[in-house]
């Protein structure tokens, strides 16, 4: 099966009840989630299921299925970070109807198989607030087709059928896109086992995304963790670069500090960036962003971030 526009779909969707959504990065991590339907209400965990050790196989996904008790939601399956590429290109003055062709073009060099099997997507990046004249630029997202087609049909084969292909970044700007009226501009960050996740998001557009590749989860032989202050400080030098590079180039739009997502282990995040930057670092409770089940574990920081890139793609509310 060739590209399927829903797949990758990078606006927000339509109005479903909810959405069901399958994280397969380190294990298998999936959520159901209700959709709020007027204002102020908050999207409602359903239910959740993990199997840390899970592959990506038939009978891995048929348990997981299981343990979430779907609730008849469409379903969404977030790729893992080495499944796709992430690519920032200037936006070439052509048709529209012309645009895939000329992006391929633009990523034969970058791609290290051929462009042509490739299933691209791409999301313009507002000019609202940026420098007069400035060329328009795109976010562009390729994965490999055979890749494509293969996890569709395992997860038909498990009587789990996709509806939306979806990245991190879109999880983590919908979180981002959540936390505030969205009257400045949130950078708000995530730090997994290999690497922070860095997302400015501005009314519900994502303005600058980038991976900052420093793992700062250590620990000793008693699991214990190791502070590795020099990693502490390449990450906050590369947050400081990032905010720097947004005043630069939007200087206009209002910015409202930085928030730090859940992590899977107490490393202090948030106080040693604090330490590190001048702007003010607030810690993220994905307790005031959702409703959880009764007596759920997911009010445990540790365990939200486990479940984050899962609960952010289900984010899906705005048209």
């Amino acid at each position: 099966m060739g590209f399927i526009k829903m797949l990758f779909k990078w606006p927000w969707s339509g109005r479903p009840d909810g959405w069901t959504v399958i994280d397969a990065q380190d294990g298998l991590y999936g959520v159901s989630v209700k959709s709020p339907r007027k204002p102020g209400e908050r999207p409602t965990v359903v239910s959740h299921g993990a199997l840390p050790r899970g592959t990506l196989d038939e009978t891995s996904m048929v348990q997981l299925g299981k343990l979430m008790h779907a609730n008849g939601f469409p379903l969404i399956h977030v790729l893992s970070r080495k499944e796709y590429q992430m690519f920032l290109v200037d936006k070439a003055a052509v048709r529209a109807e012309e645009l895939e062709g000329s992006l391929r073009w633009s990523l034969t060099p970058l791609l290290d198989y051929p462009a042509s099997e490739a299933n691209l997507s791409w999301m313009d990046i507002p000019q609202t607030h940026a420098v007069a004249n400035r060329t328009p630029q795109l976010y562009v997202i390729a994965a490999r087709r055979e890749l494509i087609n293969q996890r569709m049909d395992l997860l038909e084969r498990a009587h789990m059928p996709l509806k939306v292909l979806d990245i991190r970044e879109t999880g983590q700007r919908n979180i981002s896109a959540a936390i505030q009226d969205q009257e400045a501009a949130v950078c708000l960050l995530y730090a997994e086992p290999n690497g922070v996740q860095l997302t400015v998001t501005y009314q519900g557009d994502l303005y600058l995304e980038r991976y900052i590749r420093e793992a700062l989860f250590k620990t000793n032989d008693d699991g214990s963790p190791v502070s590795d202050e020099a990693k502490f400080d390449r990450v906050a030098l590369e947050v400081q670069r990032s905010i720097d590079f947004v005043h630069r180039n939007a200087s206009g739009m209002p910015f409202d500090g930085i928030f730090i997502a859940p992590t899977q282990s107490e490393i202090g995040l948030v106080e040693k960036l604090q330490s590190r930057i001048l702007k003010e670092i607030r810690p993220l409770d994905l307790s005031s962003l959702f409703v959880w089940p009764d007596d759920s574990d997911l009010v445990k920081p540790e365990v939200q971030a486990k479940y984050f890139n899962a609960l952010g793609a289900a984010l899906r509310m705005k048209e």
